[in-house]
């Protein structure tokens, strides 16, 4: 059964695999903001959840033209609007 989570606005790192988002936010807290804004993670980007690593820590993410992996406790700090 595949989760719904379309219109919503969750944690980047709730988004089930395969979903598609819009970058909301990004949370005062977050750690190397400017990496982020390098990668193109800014507020209406559009990005795709690709995978999670095995145990959870990790996931990967499509932006751009780039994939980019991240660790859930980041993924938690940064707020998509699901489509």
């Amino acid at each position: 059964m595949k989760k719904t989570v379309s219109g919503m606005e969750i944690s980047l790192a709730d988004l089930p695999v395969g979903a598609k988002a819009e970058v909301i936010a990004l949370g005062e807290n977050l750690c190397s903001r400017k990496k982020f804004a390098d990668f193109g993670v800014v507020p209406g980007a559009e990005l795709a959840m690709q995978a999670y690593a095995p145990l959870g820590g990790l996931f990967r993410v499509k932006i751009l033209d780039c994939t980019l992996a991240m660790h859930r406790s980041e993924g938690e700090k940064i707020l998509v609007r699901a489509y």
